[in-house]
């Protein structure tokens, strides 16, 4: 049985506020300051989609609000257009969204620090001279923006528009809800945790960058309609820089990536300024400054999720708590085994691709030179993967060997050289286009998105097969409930296959990094790749795990019937499992062949432990 959208549930409870102030119960002042708190959770909710979901700072959201103020207020204003409110909300939002996505254009190059430069110089650059153009705000002496009319009756008591609030304030939780139950959100999370990670699951990072600051700025726009009404007026000086910082605050304080913990955090830094003075006078005026800064402190030392994180961790230990008893009655399981990884067909929703034969090689990367300033990382490096083998790449650290696998993945551009993929250069191709045509990888640092859950991963991972567009993730109207439900019972059938199904919604950081390698082994194979590329698997792993790997990595290559390239230092399995090896050395190319006859060859010796032991350690 489905369950009903909470904004769904709460609905009728918005036309409340109009109903209790025809009662005589609360003074106006009582609902514009409910008002303004719902506003800032609007406005909340916008940051939250960037910061929370994207991970893409902004200190200049609240300029966005007048973006979508000033709109508005051009098109409803008695000497202007003088249409409806209703209309004016999407123009606001799309407003909005153009506005983000010119100042987003920079996030495709720039992070953190320099990001928020960006949007501190676009807010003041707002505040200072574009919100003062006349044909914008009359200069300095600004515009009117009516309360909306329906029929007669116009609403000036706070209370009747406060239902209006309410009810755009459902509309884009219902929206924000939409976005993380679909692609886009999962992709965001990705690009948050770690770009590399998202474009090996085929999410293109600049696009959906881009599309989160567009998001943002439509919700941002709205609530900047929101807000507008409310105040009734907006100048050059409504929208000062310091409301972006609270908003940063507000979403900090609140929880990333939470929407319960944002509408909670809103609430109380739109209302502790008022009532803490009303309550206790003019002493206290200034407090929520002392209080918010102390939360602050509190939540970046203690709780960097915010709220969420807090109330997470406790239920959390009490979790915790339940199984240190079961582990004292003897009944806590160790470390699994591996288990026999997902045998799925091909999905719908994937170009054709050729069929490759045992013998005919898939995978080949020819003279790939790879430079970081002065420091030639890979010089004339190639290698030739074969189907339905498993080829072993092997080397000392610092030999070039995840470079190159960077560079065969599409995370590296190289300096010169060729990858070609059954029979197809793609060479020119970025990483997220490389995993629709077929080449999987993990990563010597499990790649996953740590905050998702193993069932919200397993979706992620079939990124590229989730063909359904942006409007139809949002509106829920057309292909993307019959996608996601395909995507959901494949990952389900993978989880059952894996054994996992105890941890189908655990947090991947919950599990233990032994069950994190099994999660992206699955992840890896679940939309049946043509090579999969393996970095370090048995990194972490006790020797009995590690002969269990071995196990499940001819599985890989003689059960589902896929092609292999892995990177391991461990010698022992890759002498197991390996069909043909290749050894770098200082970037080049030191040796290939049968793994047994490599590994004796006195040069790789050598590079491994030095000339001094090489005589010893051929003759032992």
């Amino acid at each position: 049985m489905r369950r009903v959208p909470l904004p769904l549930l709460l609905a009728p409870l918005a036309f409340l506020p109009a109903l209790l102030s025809r009662a005589g119960l609360f003074g106006d002042d009582v609902w514009f300051n409910a008002g303004l708190a719902v506003c800032y959770a609007a406005a909340g909710l916008s940051l939250n989609m960037l910061m929370g979901y994207a991970g893409q700072i902004s200190l200049g959201q609240f300029t966005l609000l007048g973006v979508g103020a000033f709109m508005s207020g051009w098109l409803t204003g008695a000497d202007r257009l003088a249409l409806p409110f209703m209309a004016a909300v999407p123009a606001a939002a799309a407003a909005g969204a153009a506005v983000a996505l010119v100042i987003g254009v920079p996030a495709l190059r720039l992070r953190g620090l320099y990001l928020a430069v960006v949007t501190i110089a676009f807010t003041y650059a707002a505040q200072l001279s574009v919100f003062k153009i006349d044909a914008i705000s009359r200069g300095s002496a600004g515009v009117e923006l009516p309360r909306p009319q329906i029929d007669d009756f116009i609403m000036t008591r706070n209370a009747d528009y406060l239902v209006v609030l309410l009810l755009l304030l459902a509309m884009l939780w219902l929206f924000d809800r939409a976005v993380t139950g679909s692609k886009i959100g999962r992709a965001f999370q990705a690009v948050r945790a770690d770009e590399a990670v998202a474009a090996s699951f085929g999410v293109d990072v600049g696009r959906y960058k881009l599309l989160a600051f567009v998001l943002s700025g439509a919700f941002a726009g709205v609530a900047g309609a929101m807000y507008g009404h409310l105040i009734q007026f907006a100048n050059s000086e409504s929208f000062p820089f310091d409301r972006s910082l609270l908003l940063v605050v507000i979403v900090v304080i609140g929880g990333l990536g939470s929407r319960v913990g944002v509408l909670i955090s809103a609430a109380f830094y739109a209302l502790w300024p008022v009532y803490i003075v009303k309550a206790f006078g003019d002493g206290f005026r200034g407090t929520d400054l002392i209080v918010g800064a102390a939360l602050l402190m509190f939540t970046v030392a203690r709780h960097p999720g915010g709220l969420a994180e807090a109330w997470g961790e406790g239920a959390e230990r009490r979790r915790a708590r339940h199984v240190e008893v079961e582990d004292a009655n003897g009944e806590g399981d160790t470390e699994p085994p591996m288990p026999k990884l997902p045998e799925l067909p091909r999905p719908s929703g994937l170009p054709e691709r050729p069929a490759a034969t045992s013998g005919d090689w898939v995978l080949r990367a020819t003279g790939v030179s790879v430079s970081f300033g002065g420091l030639q990382a890979l010089r004339d490096a190639s290698i030739e993967v074969r189907a339905n083998r498993i080829v072993g790449l092997i080397g000392p650290n610092g030999a070039g060997k995840t470079t190159l696998f960077n560079a065969v993945s599409g995370l590296l551009r190289p300096d010169s050289g060729r990858v070609e993929l059954l029979g197809e250069d793609i060479t020119a191709l970025p990483a997220h286009a490389r995993a629709r045509k077929g080449l999987g990888r993990t990563f010597q640092l499990i790649g996953l998105a740590r905050d998702l859950s193993v069932t919200e991963n397993l979706l992620l991972a079939q990124h590229v097969v989730a063909g359904y567009s942006v409007g139809s993730a949002l509106t829920r109207v057309g292909s993307a409930n019959s996608v996601e439900r395909e995507l959901r019972s494949r990952a389900a059938e993978a989880i059952a296959a894996l054994g996992f199904e105890q941890y189908a919604h655990a947090p991947v950081k919950r599990l233990s990094h032994g069950q994190q390698r099994i999660v992206e082994l699955g992840c890896a194979l679940v939309t049946a790749p043509e090579v999969v590329l393996l970095d370090e698997p048995s990194a972490g792993m006790s020797p009995g795990a590690a002969e269990n790997l071995a196990v499940r990595l001819r599985d890989i290559r003689d059960e589902l019937r896929r092609t292999v390239l892995l990177i391991e230092h461990n010698i022992p399995l890759v002498l197991d499992v390996c069909d043909e090896l290749y050894v770098l050395a200082g970037g080049e190319l030191l040796a290939r062949g049968e793994p047994l006859e490599v590994v004796r060859r006195p040069e790789v010796i050598e590079a491994y432990l030095g000339r001094g032991l090489e005589h010893e350690a051929a003759t032992a």
